[in-house]
């Protein structure tokens, strides 16, 4: 964070000094005293199941350098300074548009339905070539991450790419809001949170929530391959900028082509001229998430070469697409999420890195599908048996759809097993994986198929 003094901060949140030092100078925040770093400001936050007011005294204890809570407090002979807010989430939110306010870098916000975790991590290690980029860690891309990673921005970094995720309406305005992107990168509209907002329409009009803050000055890169995302370009105010696989868009791809499975290799024909790429990682949507990246790079000022360079150097954020070697067989740990689109895209991988060997799917349910609950689930099914899965190992509340789609297929799998729970999955690999095995494993968050990963490294 910027360094700003115990007065800046009251009056850039809205609160009243109680206690201190208006003079006190804070650099740093926490929200958690198990983490926090002497002179760092404790925000005290309440949730449904915990009110941090209740460790003020371990905060202090950790030589916290100022608190902002929401009632008074009893700090014993602490001279630190307290101030008082009525709402200390608010708080934390505004102070992280107070800090992005004195931020004059490129700042990139990027949302979508599938692969913005992953088309993050590429923006940030283009930008990276040029300037030390901020980027969203792990999860952090809600109402209470997106302000935490935002307060991180000092002058130490010159670019930031915030990932914004959201559960209903309203919610990606309010963290662009925060956050006032110059430019604004849309991946694609699917089906996650089809449960809370009803209609994928209303996931194309909360993803387009981002657009809404673009400035004249700013940018917006949008996926043009799909339809519901060109729908919402007329809201960006600023330039907007299409990518594709083809067609009648300035940044598309041609020249594709897989080596053995695990890269993917192409040329980006831009208006800058043709960037030849050969990403880390396979997959036709990660294609489309690169294009994103060079639309980015192209709108910061970025050469052609260091656009290649960042992409070919990109980390992934783990259990996106890992390609790990087990003891026996190749694993794709894909665990963090799921959703029928990116069920379909992992399987088609499991195809290419699995010519000529044996593959096994170990597919968990994809949660927030609301009524295409039964209908999505039946659909992975027959994915799984349309890219020749050999095994099919499905677990969950919802693995009898996945089995029915999957043995109505014309040539469904040679095994289907079901499971009710990832306990049972992981007694039986043994008995099943063989040696030069290609093994796929996805579910949803809450599904935690990371631990049958476990098992098979």
């Amino acid at each position: 964070m910027h360094a700003f003094t115990a007065a800046q901060i009251a009056e850039a949140i809205s609160g009243e000094i109680v206690q201190g030092d208006p003079g006190t100078v804070f650099a740093s925040v926490s929200t958690d005293t198990r983490q926090i770093c002497p002179g760092d400001l404790f925000i005290a936050l309440v949730g449904d199941r915990f009110d941090a007011h209740d460790f003020i005294d371990r905060a202090v204890a950790g030589k916290a350098g100022g608190v902002i809570v929401n009632r008074r407090v009893d700090t014993g002979l602490w001279p630190g300074p307290v101030i008082l807010v009525r709402d200390t989430l608010e708080a934390l939110q505004n102070l992280a548009r107070f800090n992005r306010q004195h931020f004059r870098g490129p700042v990139i916000g990027v949302t979508g339905s599938n692969g913005k975790t992953t088309t993050k991590d590429m923006i940030a290690s283009v930008l990276a070539r040029k300037w030390p980029a901020l980027k969203t860690e792990g999860n952090y891309n809600n109402e209470i991450g997106l302000p935490l990673t935002l307060l991180k921005l000092d002058d130490t970094y010159g670019a930031a790419v915030l990932e914004m995720g959201m559960r209903g309406l309203g919610e990606i305005s309010l963290l662009a809001g925060i956050a006032r992107p110059d430019g604004a990168v849309i991946t694609n509209i699917g089906e996650t949170h089809l449960e809370r907002l009803g209609s994928v329409a209303n996931i194309a009009k909360a993803k387009g929530e981002i657009l809404d803050q673009i400035a004249e000055k700013g940018f917006a890169i949008l996926n043009g391959d799909d339809p519901l995302v060109r729908q919402q370009a007329a809201r960006c105010r600023g330039r907007v900028i299409f990518y594709g696989a083809g067609g009648d868009v300035p940044i598309k791809a041609v020249d594709i082509t897989t080596k053995d499975g695990k890269r993917l290799s192409f040329t980006a024909d831009t208006p800058a001229g043709k960037i030849e790429v050969n990403l880390p990682v396979p997959g036709r949507h990660n294609m489309l998430n690169a294009l994103a990246a060079v639309g980015v790079g192209l709108e910061a000022g970025l050469t052609p070469a260091e656009i290649k360079e960042g992409l070919e150097n990109t980390r992934l954020t783990s259990m996106r697409l890992e390609i790990v070697e087990g003891e026996k067989a190749t694993v794709i740990n894909d665990t963090y999420n799921a959703n029928p689109a990116s069920v379909k895209a992992a399987l088609q991988i499991l195809a290419d890195i699995g010519k000529g060997r044996r593959k096994v799917a170990i597919l968990g349910d994809m949660y927030e599908l609301g009524r295409r609950a039964a209908e999505g689930h039946r659909e992975v099914g027959a994915a799984a048996a349309a890219v020749g899965t050999d095994v099919l190992i499905v677990v969950g509340n919802l693995a009898a759809e996945i089995v029915l789609g999957a043995a109505m297929a014309q040539s469904p799998p040679a095994e289907i097993i079901s499971f009710d729970t990832n306990a049972d999955v992981r007694k039986f690999l043994a008995r099943i994986i063989q040696a030069g095995d290609v093994v796929l494993v996805k579910g949803s968050r809450g599904m935690k198929m990371e631990e049958i990963v476990e098992d098979l490294l």
